[in-house]
């Protein structure tokens, strides 16, 4: 609304204040409205690209491009103030639009020299305007009413005028050849996404470019009854800057729908295949993607090369990628496209659900294949507890049956019989002490105590014969299952032996309660700490067991620390078949 207001007032004020006959050097209006008609279209496209992005400059130049275009026609004003205002900021309009040109789609100089150089270039057109009202009085050139007053004249000096012109020519005509270059510079360069945009906005220079030379070469040789139409072209042509700029900005936006984007990217496999797909959609084929490592707090490429993302002031630009606030990646792309936000907005989209699907994937992929290692080292843990009890049977009982066997078949032998009595009394004390131990390997496969009593009443009986202080805390109201309780039984009874073993513990805790649903076990010590997983360790296998049942284990032993153990075993919709050692 201000900017239409000053605009405005403008205008009333160019259509009181100016001399169209001066103007246009003939009887007709026609050519001073086209003029206006150019301020306004580059006001109008200033601001319809100021709402579009309203943290760039592009907009916001565009405007003071054409409010400085309005300012220029009180050169032809008979109003000192207006004819000397005018006359100062005659060329400054087309410094504006260099800065939008260099600056262009975000209107941010890229260069130090870049910014450099537009300040010159404004110094310079006030400069050299200020110098040529000092020793150049308008009055006699082409006003048919009353003359203005030239406030800054020192001396009507036309040919030191002729000198300063002379002098300031090569010095137009460089600016001019700076600019070009920068312009083909950065169009030879550019990604496909800058040259999309800016190839409107070109366009429309080269042909403003040639229309301004070819009015200035019909001014030397025409009469004033073919400058207006040429003038008018001359202005109809420089208003195609100011609708480039709209459509530069507004190209992408009505080409593709958003979700024609998501479903071109998000249909990509990740990988090189998925880059491809995103600067296809961009149409950026500098675009890269970055994964963001946790371990490092950095952005890195696919060969692990930690990078930074761009500033402001580059010519490259970043969005980051989030899920649930946290990063997970981030695009980095032409800067011409920040003037795109839909359509980034599409691309993000995709991408962070194509990296969320990719976690995922992952992480069930390393689930699997941590289920097909846990069922190994169980199938393996098996066979050595069938080893062990093959050889404790070995050993033991069996070795005492022998025995029992040697000393009955020498007592059928014998024909002594004290010699009989002895053999048969040792024989017995064989037998006796093979079904101990045979009882001892039955109470390790399955204490009879635990199916009979219980958990609670197994871990006392376990308490009985451990060295070590074990005290256990009982709140369990109801029995959890066969297959819950042989498991928690088993990995409480590791957990103590290997307190008693390696922790030089001198008290142990085993706690038993219901949370959630699920039979919490915790077993302590205040020993040593410093325990931990180890591949095929007994930790492992303990926590094996738990995964075996869906639930979990988890150690917490510092250093000097002690040592605790909580095993978390759901008790619902679990089979009651006995796991064995």
């Amino acid at each position: 609304m201000a900017v239409a207001s000053v605009t405005g007032a403008l205008t009333a004020a160019i259509l009181l204040l100016v001399d169209y006959r001066s103007f246009v050097s003939v009887n007709s209006p026609g050519v001073l409205v086209t003029f206006i008609a150019v301020g306004w279209a580059f006001v109008a496209a200033g601001v319809a690209a100021w709402r579009t992005r309203p943290h760039d400059h592009t907009g916001r130049l565009t405007v003071i491009a054409g409010l400085l275009w309005l300012v220029w026609a009180f050169n032809f004003s008979s109003n000192s103030i207006a004819f000397t205002v005018g006359g100062v900021l005659v060329v400054t309009y087309s410094v504006a639009i260099i800065q939008v040109l260099l600056g262009y789609p975000l209107g941010r100089l890229r260069t130090r020299w870049e910014r450099w150089f537009v300040a010159g270039c404004y110094v310079y057109s006030i400069g050299s305007a200020m110098t040529e009202l000092a020793f150049g009085d308008p009055g006699p050139v082409g006003f048919e009413h009353e003359h203005p007053v030239n406030l800054l004249l020192i001396r009507d000096d036309p040919g030191l005028l002729k000198s300063l012109q002379m002098v300031f020519a090569p010095i137009d005509l460089a600016i001019a050849f700076v600019v070009l270059a920068v312009l083909i510079t950065r169009w030879r360069n550019g990604t496909p996404a800058y040259r999309a945009a800016f190839a409107p906005l070109w366009l429309a220079t080269l042909v403003g470019t040639a229309m301004s030379a070819t009015v200035f070469l019909v001014k030397q040789r025409s009469q004033d009854s073919t400058m207006e139409w040429v003038t008018s072209v001359n202005f109809a042509a420089i208003a195609l800057v100011p609708l480039a700029i709209v459509v530069g900005l507004w190209r992408y936006r009505g080409a593709r729908a958003a979700s024609q984007v998501m479903v071109e990217v998000g249909a990509a496999p990740l990988g090189e295949g998925f880059t491809t797909a995103l600067r296809r959609a961009l149409r950026d084929p500098s675009l890269v993607l970055w994964s963001w490592s946790p371990e490092l707090a950095e952005f890195v490429d696919a060969d692990g090369v930690v990078h930074e993302l761009p500033g402001d002031g580059e010519d490259r630009a970043a969005t980051v990628l989030e899920n649930d606030s946290e990063p997970v990646g981030a695009l980095v792309y032409d800067q011409s496209l920040r003037d795109q936000p839909q359509l980034i907005a599409a691309v993000r989209s995709a991408t962070v659900v194509t990296l969320d699907n990719q976690r995922l994937q992952t992480e069930l992929e390393a689930q699997l294949e941590e289920v097909r290692r846990s069922r190994g080292r169980i199938v393996s843990s098996g066979d050595e507890q069938r080893r062990r009890l093959e050889r404790d049977l070995h050993d033991g009982a069996q070795q005492r049956l022998v025995a029992a066997a040697i000393l009955l078949r020498r007592a059928q032998r014998s024909m002594n019989e004290q010699q009989l009595r002895d053999l048969l009394s040792q024989g017995a004390a064989e037998l006796d002490l093979a079904v101990t131990e045979l009882r001892e390997l039955a109470r390790g496969v399955y204490p009879p105590v635990l199916k009979e009593r219980g958990l609670g009443a197994a871990l006392d009986s376990l308490a009985e014969r451990t060295p070590l202080p074990l005290e256990i805390r009982d709140e369990l109201t109801v029995r959890p299952g066969e297959a819950v309780e042989l498991a928690a039984y088993y990995i409480a009874a590791e957990a103590v032996a290997n307190a008693t073993k390696h922790s030089s513990a001198s008290l142990v805790e085993i706690s038993l309660r219901m949370v959630d649903g699920a039979l919490r076990v915790t077993v302590s010590d205040d020993g040593c700490g410093g325990a931990g997983f180890t591949p095929g360790g007994g930790l492992s296998g303990l926590q094996d067991r738990a995964a075996a049942l869906a639930g979990t284990l988890t150690l917490d032993s510092p250093v000097a620390g002690g040592t605790v153990l909580t095993v978390d075993l759901p008790t619902v919709d679990l089979p009651t078949v006995g796991i064995h050692a």
